[in-house]
């Protein structure tokens, strides 16, 4: 004890066996049985200088505050929901915040803390990471309320006395910041029937029962390009690059402030971010904390998760793929069920990632840092990254349905492709194994079908397949023909017939020679050829090349295939370009009702066969002229030269006079009711951009004017309007739909052109 507290009496003892002494004794023996004690010291302290807690009141204004967020956006739901709860009688108020590192918890905690009351209660920040620091906060606070303890208690009495202080005060607020285990704080919690604990946490999980959960997400966009110039100042491409940190607080404060204080546009910090991501998320200003860069910030975490590798090994991989939507199935061939279930789960416990039904979302910023190798860093060794990025395409290859074509194949397709799409721009061409590039034509093989703003897309991928299959298994391998088949398929669609023609020769040319007349893949070649002679005018060779592809077909897959029904369409026709419509008319009955008995009312090709007969049905109600250009646009709707078959139709429909109306027999309001609900169809079951809603769309167009009754030039016109929405992708496209309409427009005074689009 302090010698201030010293209080030494003289010597004085009196009767058998006492003793006294003034100083220290070492033994002392009384007597025979007498009882020997070591005596070193003897102190007492006075009751003012150790008094109850109970009985300590707060000096005023205490507080520890680390900051007070002076420069703070956004949160007002959160601020709100915070500033307006209430505690039940006999039980503190407690909030936990939870959310990634970065989030911005901290700040928000400090902003609720500074404006806290009343001034005779103390606002006190513990940093919390640790029981340990936990009782080194209690003791500090316990310190600041009376200071002669600290030279009369050790560290863990004067923690209890913290503790006991709080239970027995009311209108404090503690801040126990970066808990990282809701068992650490749990018996300071229980022991508090009045006052408020504002907690934040990395931890999402384990808070039931202890405190209200409050979890952060990312800013808005608004309040991320707002935090950016309350440090910066204005800059116009400060939206693009809140994007591009996904706008989350820590990231945007720090590029801010580097901003500011390099004197850097925005625009540079961008290029610099895209060619040295790794020097630049470990970059800050000149007074920042490098241990809070958005390279570190995780790292911490990361360390917890090292019992664990598996769940850092699936942090890497999430890395390449799309930020939301990623489905748990990928990860199933890294370790046992449970396994993967544990990993996936103690990574959402530390705000890691969102765990979704069937699905994992992780932040985009995230995903950047983690593709990022450092030398030097355990869990981001470039050789770690490397396979983190092999693993994910393997997993996504391997997540392929078997036939992409088939339509209970599209779910999943549906579901992998923005991850397809994404590992595409992550990867570097050059890093592209056989994994990636049969990845990428399975791909563009199904967007090609499926819808049109999708089918844009696909060309670049397939052409990037290609690339792949030659690298690895020469020119002349079976799957670097089919990727080539895919590719004339895709520019046949995107480009114009002169360009198309010269690659679709070429490739059939190889597919014949190479595989064989009726392989399969050279029946894809001959149909893609097909298509490109009917655009050309050549309709006999067409016509030849349909029917071949029928024959061939009907022996490799049989008469009730749906790819034979599809190449019994083209067939049909190419009928009506060779002046058969009649006939072109009887075989598309038959055709419906193979594919209405095979395939049920309902698949893609009953659907694509049903739209024909339609067309085919209302044919005799047009102008001779029409007839062939309609019929051409059909088949390019359906996946098949587009821009061509839109630049005949428009100039066919250009050259109509007026008097083509009143030639016309009018359509039945039958007809016009089959079409439309043939639409609709459409719509619920292959969505309402795929290639055959198209087509649906420009029957039902067909049908209209057929009927020659202006109350259908508003809907009409409402037909059209879509198609240019679905075609804005496609420049020459939608040009060439404008001028086709502005054609329609000149014959029909009641049908006026759309909005432009």
């Amino acid at each position: 004890m302090s010698g201030l507290f010293d209080r030494r009496a003289a010597a004085d003892a009196s009767g058998a066996g006492a003793v006294a002494a003034g100083g220290s004794i070492a033994q002392a023996i009384t007597g025979p049985g007498a009882i020997g004690l070591h005596i070193d010291h003897v102190g007492m302290l006075l009751p003012d200088a150790c008094p109850p807690p109970e009985s300590v009141d707060c000096p005023p204004n205490l507080t520890n505050l680390p900051f007070r967020a002076h420069i703070f956006v956004g949160r007002d739901e959160e601020l709100g929901l915070l500033r307006s709860a209430s505690a039940e009688p006999g039980r503190s108020l407690a909030h936990v915040l939870h959310g990634l590192g970065g989030i911005g918890k901290s700040t928000l905690a400090a902003r609720l803390a500074s404006a806290h009351g009343p001034a005779d209660a103390p606002v006190w920040w513990i940093t919390a990471d640790s029981r340990a620091a936990i009782d080194a906060g209690l003791a500090d606070l316990a310190a600041a309320l009376r200071p002669s303890l600290v030279t009369l208690l050790p560290q863990e009495q004067l923690s209890e006395w913290g503790g006991r202080w709080l239970a027995t005060h009311g209108g404090w607020l503690i801040v126990l910041d970066n808990v990282t285990s809701s068992a650490d704080v749990t018996a300071l919690l229980s022991r508090a029937s009045t006052g408020r604990f504002l907690i934040t946490s990395r931890r999402a999980t384990g808070w039931q029962g202890i405190a209200e959960e409050v979890p952060l997400s990312v800013l808005s966009s608004q309040d991320a390009v707002g935090l950016f110039t309350e440090i910066h100042g204005e800059d116009p491409d400060a939206a693009e690059l809140c994007e591009e940190l996904g706008c989350l607080p820590l990231a945007v404060a720090q590029a801010a402030a580097y901003c500011r204080e390099t004197d850097c546009a925005v625009r540079t910090y961008l290029d610099d971010l895209a060619t040295s991501p790794a020097e630049m998320y470990a970059e800050t200003h000149e007074d920042g904390d490098h241990e809070r860069t958005v390279a570190r910030v995780w790292h911490v975490t990361l360390d917890r998760l090292a019992a664990e590798p598996l769940a850092v090994r699936i942090l890497l991989m999430l890395a390449w793929y799309a930020p939301d939507g990623i489905p748990r199935s990928l990860f199933t061939s890294l370790g046992s069920s449970l396994a993967v279930r544990r990993a996936l789960g103690r990574l959402a416990a530390h705000s890691m990632i969102t765990l979704s039904g069937d699905t994992v979302s992780v932040h985009r910023l995230v995903q950047a840092v983690s593709r990022t190798g450092a030398d030097g860093d355990r869990h981001r060794s470039p050789e770690a990254v490397a396979n983190a990025r092999t693993a994910a395409v393997d997993a996504l290859a391997r997540a392929l349905p078997e036939d992409v074509e088939d339509p209970s194949a599209w779910p999943v397709m549906r579901s992998l492709l923005p991850h397809v799409e994404a590992l595409a721009e992550l990867v570097p061409p050059e890093a592209d194994t056989e994994a990636m590039a049969h990845l990428l034509t399975e791909s563009g093989d199904y967007m090609l079908g499926v819808g049109v703003k999708v089918a844009l897309r696909a060309l670049d991928l397939l052409r990037r397949a290609e690339a792949g299959y030659v690298r690895h298994q020469g020119p002349e391998a079976e799957r670097t023909l089919f990727a080539r088949v895919r590719l004339a398929h895709a520019t046949r669609m995107m480009k114009s017939v002169e360009e198309a023609a010269p690659f679709a020769e070429e490739v059939l040319a190889d597919c014949t020679r190479i595989l064989g007349p009726e392989h399969g893949v050279t029946l894809l070649a001959m149909g893609n050829m097909h298509r490109i002679a009917s655009l050309q005018g050549e309709v006999e060779r067409a016509q030849r090349l349909a029917e071949s592809c029928v024959v061939g077909q009907i022996r490799l897959r049989g008469q009730d295939h749906p790819r034979t029904f599809a190449a019994r369409r083209d067939t049909i026709a190419g009928l009506v370009l060779t002046g058969r419509a009649a006939q072109a008319r009887d075989l598309c009955g038959e055709l419906l009702a193979d594919c209405v008995r095979v395939l049920g009312g309902e698949h893609p090709e009953t659907l694509a066969t049903r739209i024909l007969d339609t067309q085919l049905t209302t044919l005799p109600d047009l102008p001779d002229s029409l007839i062939q250009p309609l019929a051409g646009v059909l088949r390019a709707v359906t996946g098949d030269g587009l821009v061509a078959a839109l630049r005949a139709m428009e100039e066919k429909v250009r050259a109509l006079g007026p008097e083509w109306f009143a030639q016309a027999s009018p359509a039945t309001e039958d007809e016009v009711s089959a079409a439309e609900h043939d639409l609709d169809t459409c719509r619920r079951v292959l969505g309402d951009d795929h290639v055959d809603t198209v087509a649906a769309r420009f029957a039902l167009l067909q049908v209209y004017l057929a009927t020659r009754d202006e109350r259908y030039g508003e809907a009409a016109e409402g037909l059209l309007t879509e198609v240019f929405s679905l075609m804005s992708e496609n420049e020459s496209a939608a040009a060439l739909l404008s001028q086709m309409f502005e054609a329609l427009s000149s014959v029909a005074d009641e049908f006026s052109p759309p909005p432009n689009l």
